[in-house]
């Protein structure tokens, strides 16, 4: 590349979207007013003469200083395999009806609904269902909108251009719903210059999702219309092993596929991340395993505990210990995640050396 054009969205371009390794976080999308998201891809609009770097400083597959990093989260020496955390519990929603929409325990609806009746935030960066485009990060303001945002999408989706789009509008007191990918860009969101800190401070709560991979919306698009299901999508779902299939739910029930025919689909970009249970989160959520109906819970900050405290109190989440076993898998699970994604990141350093 020509030194004299290297500016930062020439790096972010070159070392990641023309690699294919850009997994759709959306930190870009706004930050920078040349990138843009549109049907689940981060499409380039124009080229940028600016001199900040930002988004380059932003993206999590950008290379990044690790030490830096790591004054993110307070090392607490607690069990290194998840992150620092401070509790980890499983738990779900007292309230029906969240319970009836959730993918699973329905935590993350409920924290997100009694935040914001308490008045702990004012509006949330959650992902939309989608269409006929693709899921879609939006900004929920109330009950009704954080409802109609329940449920995996099991695809990436851009969700931190509604951030960009929150700050923008000046909006204060928000909570970030994401991806481990996206709680990174976070993270790096607060060490970025010149702003950095101050954007970071808009938002009162990150919630993190646990994530093995995230799926190409346009490949699982047309796989699925290749196989005959074009009617609208309720749900995805996919079960404990050793099940190993994909469940589709539209208004004609549940459709399932092998989970072989799925894994092509997943971004190249996952197979780089080292991070499941979203390490950089106030609080991370998963399900588990072989106990419908519940949620894994990873308190990680003081601002974590204090929300979460404060609904158990209320009675609007019930929590229980989680059973060992579960510990255990999530830990096994998120070691060989750190591997695998060791070993793509040398691989991918070989080919290009």
């Amino acid at each position: 590349m020509d030194d004299s054009i290297s500016n930062g969205q020439c790096q972010l371009i070159d070392k990641v979207i023309n690699k294919g390794i850009c997994v759709t976080c959306g930190a870009c999308v706004g930050l920078c007013p040349y990138f843009d998201y549109f049907d689940g891809r981060v499409v380039v609009m124009d080229r940028c003469t600016s001199d900040t770097w930002r988004c380059l400083q932003i993206c999590p597959r950008a290379d990044y200083d690790e030490t830096s990093l790591d004054k993110i989260i307070k090392k607490q020496d607690q069990i290194s395999e998840i992150g620092s955390f401070k509790k980890i519990f499983m738990a779900r929603s007292s309230q029906e009806e969240i319970s009836k929409m959730a993918q699973y325990g329905g935590v993350v609806s409920t924290l997100l609904i009694y935040a914001i009746e308490k008045g702990f935030i004012e509006s949330a960066i959650m992902t939309a269902k989608g269409g006929d485009v693709s899921p879609a990060g939006t900004i929920a303001k109330d009950r009704s909108d954080i409802l109609n945002c329940a449920g995996s999408r099991y695809n990436a989706s851009g969700g931190l251009a509604a951030l960009n789009r929150a700050i923008k509008g000046d909006k204060e007191r928000l909570a970030v719903v994401g991806l481990p990918c996206q709680m990174e860009a976070l993270a790096r969101m607060g060490l970025m210059e010149p702003d950095g800190a101050e954007r970071v401070s808009r938002v009162n709560l990150k919630i993190g999702l646990f994530c093995t991979w995230a799926l190409d919306y346009r490949q699982l698009n047309d796989y699925l219309k290749n196989v005959g299901l074009e009617e609208p999508i309720k749900k995805y779902d996919i079960p404990p092993p050793p099940s190993q299939v994909f469940l589709v739910l539209t208004e004609k029930g549940w459709r399932e596929f092998p989970l072989d025919d799925i894994r092509p689909l997943i971004q190249k970009g996952c197979a780089l991340c080292d991070d499941m249970t979203a390490e950089h989160a106030d609080i991370s959520v998963g399900s588990v395993e072989g106990l419908e109906g519940w949620n894994t819970v990873v308190v990680r900050s003081q601002k974590g505990e204090e929300i979460m405290t404060a609904a158990v109190e209320d009675n609007h989440i019930q929590i229980d210990n989680l059973p060992k076993e579960n510990f255990d898998h999530l830990k096994e699970a998120s070691l060989n995640k750190r591997e695998k994604s060791r070993i793509a990141t040398e691989e991918m350093k070989r080919r290009e050396s």
